[in-house]
């Protein structure tokens, strides 16, 4: 008897809980991952980041059910104006972590109005080249603001999540049949999913650097408190700093009169000396 009720309630099941796609999928699983870092590290930006993957999947599931011929037009709307939300969030959470704070009110605004532009462009002209295209170079601007900001904001780590991520948001895209055609299957899933772990991997590279600051503050905190002359203490604070980023040599110059008079060195040439 209790087999047979399970064995009905997982043929209704089947038949009223539609299956999540792959993409849809993979949203869920970087929101909650996005909201585990959230909680942990306590960051706005990761908020807005993990709000950002809530649009794209809402966008995503508006559109369940129909096919690209039956669709209503007022769900494409809807559909694209949730998209367009979540990259204008995705944009405002690297402006945020940038630290880029000039550049918010610019981003929210833009985004804004190419969510009425989405709205406008699936209700009037659903079948017209010119606009959607209009659209799909207006959405990829808010993109290009963020992943611009990233890279210079992190241009001196020699890292490869910024431009993995700065990349793969440029390649998010509005379900469009002449491009989708044209890309091969698991493309857009393969992008969300490198578009949220570089997100991580930036947050677990700065919690990394965040700790090899510390032991560098404590190695030259030790050495002070050790050392009885400068040269040995400033000799370790080279060291570490060279060691923190990754240089070729470090230097330390000290005032003399109207002159910067190189003082300690490690890593140097003697012609750079000269």
């Amino acid at each position: 008897m209790n087999l047979s009720i399970f064995s009905a309630w997982i043929t209704v099941g089947d038949i009223t809980v539609p299956r999540l796609t792959l993409e849809e999928s993979a949203a869920l699983i970087l929101l909650a991952a996005s909201l585990l870092v959230f909680r942990t590290f306590r960051e706005r930006y990761l908020l807005i980041w993990s709000v950002g993957w809530l649009a794209y999947f809402v966008s995503r599931w508006t559109l369940r059910g129909y096919s690209p011929e039956s669709l209503p037009r007022y769900l494409t709307a809807v559909s694209q104006v949730e998209f367009v939300l979540a990259v204008g969030l995705f944009s405002t959470a690297i402006l945020l972590y940038t630290y880029a704070r000039k550049l918010l009110l610019p981003t929210l605004a833009l985004t804004f109005a190419v969510m009425g532009w989405a709205a406008a462009q699936a209700w009037f002209w659903p079948n017209s080249i010119g606009p959607r295209v209009a659209l799909e170079v207006s959405y990829r601007i808010v993109v290009v603001v963020a992943a611009v900001r990233l890279i210079r904001y992190r241009w001196a780590r020699w890292e490869i999540g910024p431009w993995l991520l700065s990349a793969t948001l440029l390649l998010l895209h509005l379900p469009w049949n002449p491009f989708d055609r044209r890309v091969p299957f698991g493309f857009s899933l393969m992008v969300n999913l490198i578009a949220g772990l570089s997100m991580l991997l930036l947050v677990f590279d700065d919690y990394r650097l965040h700790m090899r600051r510390l032991g560098v503050v404590n190695a030259l905190t030790g050495s002070i408190s050790r050392a009885s002359q400068q040269g040995p203490m400033m000799a370790t604070a080279l060291a570490e700093l060279k060691g923190l980023m990754a240089a070729k040599a470090a230097w330390f110059r000290l005032l003399e009169g109207d002159k910067m008079v190189l003082s300690d060195q490690i890593g140097l040439s003697q012609v750079f000396l000269r």
